[in-house]
């Protein structure tokens, strides 16, 4: 008795670490691009996909920054859902986005668990999903941030989420995940049998988007330089966002970004190896050098970043002044400031204010060069 009794509870001890072990509770970004194939046909999986077909909004894309394999409840990082559920249903339907990597990161979840397991419903919200990527991008070839668009602001402007958004990536997920579904380049992407009607549009929304990009590029004294975090949606030229995101040369983190695209491109024009060419050389000028940024305790017991001499390191600040091009971080008062000791503990630390992602872009330029202009 005693042996069946610890048998029993073993193996209760044993489903319930096997259920907790099923359960992920990464970032859901995350669990959409890392988790290995054969989860994607688990029940877990096909419950977090019914979760994010649920949310979907009517448009065909999603709120963003929600963990949809999270509870409600679970660390604070997922939205309650009543509060979507409600926008959704509000009366304008603001709330999708493609910031933040959200509607894309859902539509990649979706995509491979219809392909583990067969289940229209997935494939049809993908395809709700790619309709709505290419009715929210604009006749110039860029997409805003939200679609459909915030209503005019208390003082009658239209909010910096109209405009033209690179910051964070939105713009290059979206076009990196049209090309992958037009062209089929996985099998989870060929499993949804997009007709070829469809993919004609994509491949045509994938082409103005990099026309959009090229006319966005900054030209300064009569040379091109780098991108913006965003552009102006109706004359290109660069824009600010928060208080703290004023319009910049961004050396970090968009402009490689942007870069890595272009540079993937076969058979690239003229046009985009003079693009890249000319924003590899601004980035070479404008590196940190002997520089990298440092995590520390602070006097006060706090988690704390300073930028820190170290021979042989090189770094690039996010934001360089459109004027002097020199680096500068900002607070939410929106003054530039030339290092992070001059703005307050929350941004400096809440905020990527530098980065070294440029490093890679430089390495690698020498060898696109020569494989797409070989002398």
């Amino acid at each position: 008795m005693k042996r069946l009794t610890l048998t029993f509870i073993l193996t209760v001890t044993l489903i319930a670490v096997s259920a907790t072990a099923q359960r992920p509770t990464m970032r859901f970004k995350k669990l959409a691009y890392q988790m290995p194939t054969k989860w994607f046909a688990t029940a877990e999986a096909q419950a977090i996909a019914d979760t994010v077909v649920k949310y979907q909004f009517p448009s065909g894309g999603w709120a963003k920054n929600n963990d949809w394999n999270l509870p409600a409840d679970e660390g604070g990082r997922l939205k309650a859902r009543q509060e979507v559920w409600q926008q959704i249903h509000s009366a304008d339907g603001v709330g999708a986005t493609i910031d933040n990597g959200a509607t894309t990161s859902e539509m990649l979840l979706l995509a491979k668990v219809y392909e583990a397991t067969g289940k229209k419903k997935y494939r049809e919200a993908f395809i709700r999903g790619l309709n709505y990527l290419l009715e929210a991008q604009y006749d110039n070839g860029g997409w805003p941030q939200y679609y459909p668009f915030k209503p005019l602001n208390s003082e009658g402007h239209a909010f910096y989420s109209n405009h033209i958004t690179f910051n964070d990536n939105a713009m290059v997920n979206v076009l990196t995940m049209m090309r992958e579904v037009y062209e089929e380049r996985t099998s989870y992407y060929k499993a949804l049998r997009i007709p070829d009607k469809l993919k004609q549009r994509l491949h045509e929304s994938f082409d103005r988007g990099i026309e959009c990009i090229l006319n966005c590029q900054i030209r300064k004294d009569g040379r091109l330089t780098v991108w913006c975090q965003q552009h102006d949606e109706k004359t290109f030229a660069p824009a600010p966002a928060r208080s703290y995101e004023l319009a910049s040369f961004t050396g970090s983190h968009e402009t490689p970004n942007i870069l890595e695209l272009l540079m993937s491109l076969p058979n690239p024009s003229d046009r985009v190896v003079e693009a890249v060419t000319a924003a590899v050389e601004w980035l070479k000028a404008h590196a940190l050098k002997d520089v990298r940024l440092e995590s520390f305790v602070n006097a006060e017991g706090q988690r704390d970043r300073r930028l820190v001499h170290h021979f042989g390191a090189t770094t690039w600040a996010r934001y360089y002044d459109l004027d002097t091009e020199e680096p500068y971080v900002c607070d939410r008062d929106g003054r530039p400031q030339p290092s992070l000791e001059y703005i307050g503990h929350e941004r400096r630390n809440g905020y990527g204010w530098y980065g070294e992602t440029p490093r890679e872009i430089i390495e690698a330029f020498p060898a696109w060069l020569s494989q797409v202009r070989p002398q």
